[in-house]
């Protein structure tokens, strides 16, 4: 079932960077912080309604990697 995470949302965003000493380069990227909330299914089946509930909705796929090489996507 892939990563499998449903109902993802993001919970809170804030600029926290602001006054840090890398604030000039967090602010170039326009990075942000944020609180997540998400869950995993409780079995096959539940994954397979939420994913059919879901209609047009876009997924993205995520390759698995390796995360000891630089390279790896």
């Amino acid at each position: 079932m892939a990563a499998g995470f449903m109902e993802f949302e993001i919970t809170w965003r804030a600029d926290v960077f602001s006054g840090a000493p890398q604030e000039s380069s967090a602010a170039d990227f326009g990075t942000l912080g944020i609180n997540f909330w998400a869950r995993k299914p409780h079995d096959e089946y539940e994954w397979q309604a939420w994913l059919g509930s879901m209609g047009d909705a876009q997924f993205c796929a995520v390759a698995p990697g390796n995360s000891d090489d630089p390279d790896a996507p």
